[in-house]
C-alpha cells in the first residue's frame, strides 16, 4: 500500500500537528492515504505561507502500517 506525506524544500516533514519538522519519526508524521487529501492539505498550507516550498512524497507502507521514511544519504568529503 502506499502513503502520501508532505515535505518541504529543506526535507521537513509535516506532523500530525501540522508543523514542519526535522525529526523524523514515522508515527508522528502527517500521511494520507489519498494523493488528494495530501494535495488539500498542500493548497492550505500554502494559503497561509506563500514562500513555502513542499511537495506531496509517497511512500510505500511498511509492517505494521508505518511508513518506510527513506533519508538522503549523507557524504563525509
Amino acid at each position: 500500500m502506499k502513503t502520501y506525506v508532505l515535505q518541504a524544500q529543506n526535507n521537513d516533514m509535516l506532523d500530525k500537528e501540522l508543523q514542519w519538522t526535522s525529526k523524523i519519526v514515522a508515527k508522528y508524521i502527517f500521511t494520507t492515504p489519498h494523493r488528494d487529501i495530501a494535495l488539500n492539505q498542500l493548497v492550505e498550507l500554502n494559503a497561509k505561507d506563500a514562500s513555502l516550498r513542499a511537495e506531496v512524497v509517497e511512500y510505500e507502507l511498511g509492517p505494521v502500517s508505518y511508513t518506510h521514511l527513506t533519508l538522503p544519504t549523507i557524504y563525509s568529503v
